[in-house]
């Protein structure tokens, strides 16, 4: 028997990497491109030793493409978070890293005609039913690789991509604040009350003060071996899942729900030493954060999590805001995370959220068939 395969790109965008697909080239019956993705990433298995997975939710990605029926959008982008230890996939949330790798994929890939330098990528993400703005810039008639724009996280600099996430609140819920309420008091099974912020704008994420976790805030990947804090952690994002109308029973959320709510963990600006031993001075962020993705502190701080800090850091009366203490003319946040500092520049309207913009760079890195048995 032939082993089965399919066209494919392989990307890194921002700090994450995607296998991305023509839409054309996959089944149609959900439940045989369930089997295919799973056989892709080489999930469950710890390792991803028999896929293309990396072994962390960051490099278990997958992406869809196609040209878009959507009125003022070029293509349509379906994302999908593939589980490592579970054959699980999450369909209803974005990752704002890889959205950064479907501009230039669209361009490369004919989708949408390349105008030099810098071609305008409008780009409906379908399972937020947003749209994200990519100004990428093009050389040749093909997105440019190579520039001066650095992002914390990946080594070397790379061409800048300029998105802007354009009305991002209510992604998955509906709603900037799902239980309408910007603080929360969550009564968490075996530890008992404590005070969070749920903010939906770009994701849902879950923010937790750090110091209310008995922790300083600088933790790096030591919190995946902190079995009591991940548990209790685990147990806020479960009963938030729950408010987010995404399981109705907490438990549910551990295999239904894993890749959203995402959780940051916030403290005041402080020093630290990065993933690469690189010092981070406080003086030089608004915010120090930390984030559980699919059940593991993340390596970086992903995009979607950036957008909806930045939010929430303007949302007067959340923990975020009271931690951050905004002025009243600051559009921009300083977000020092385990790789370093990330900006987003938020525009709002009071409470509405109108955009919120950062920079990413983003390549191909290879590309042919994808072969799974």
């Amino acid at each position: 028997m032939e082993m089965k395969k399919y066209p494919c790109v392989y990307m890194r965008g921002g700090t994450s990497k995607a296998v991305i697909f023509h839409k054309e080239d996959l089944p149609t019956d959900q439940k045989e491109l369930d089997q295919l993705f799973l056989k892709v990433m080489g999930t469950p298995d710890v390792k991803q030793i028999d896929g293309m997975g990396g072994t962390v939710s960051s490099t278990s990605k997958i992406a869809i493409i196609s040209r878009s029926k959507e009125p003022g959008a070029d293509v349509d982008y379906t994302f999908c978070q593939v589980d490592i230890k579970q054959p699980t996939l999450g369909w209803n949330s974005n990752c704002g890293n890889i959205s950064s790798a479907v501009g230039p994929y669209a361009v490369d890939e004919g989708l949408v005609k390349a105008v030099e330098p810098e071609t305008v990528v409008r780009v409906f993400n379908t399972n937020t039913k947003k749209i994200i703005e990519e100004h990428v810039q093009v050389k040749d008639g093909r997105a440019e690789v190579y520039g001066d724009a650095a992002i914390r996280g990946v080594p070397g600099t790379g061409s800048p991509i300029r998105m802007y996430f354009l009305d991002p609140a209510g992604a998955a819920t509906g709603k900037l604040l799902p239980t309408g309420n910007k603080k929360d008091v969550i009564d968490v099974p075996g530890y008992g009350p404590i005070e969070i912020s749920l903010v939906d704008c770009s994701n849902p994420v879950v923010f937790i003060r750090a110091k209310d976790l008995k922790l300083k805030g600088t933790e790096l990947m030591e919190l995946n071996g902190n079995k009591d804090v991940m548990e209790h952690i685990e147990r806020i994002r479960c009963q938030c899942a729950v408010k987010c109308g995404l399981v109705t029973n907490w438990e549910d959320a551990r295999t239904k729900s894993t890749s959203i709510p995402k959780v940051s963990i916030v403290s005041e600006p402080q020093d630290y030493k990065d993933m690469d031993g690189n010092l981070v001075k406080g003086q030089d962020m608004d915010l120090c954060v930390r984030a559980i993705s699919v059940g593991a502190a993340h390596k970086a701080y992903p995009i979607t999590v950036t957008v909806c800090t930045g939010a929430a850091a303007l949302l007067k009366g959340t923990v975020v805001n009271e931690t951050v203490k905004p002025k009243a003319d600051q559009h921009v946040i300083r977000i020092g995370h385990a790789s370093g500092v990330t900006d987003v520049n938020m525009e709002m309207d009071g409470d509405k959220v109108i955009k919120g913009g950062v920079l990413r760079t983003a390549r191909r890195i290879m590309d042919g068939y994808v072969y799974v048995r």
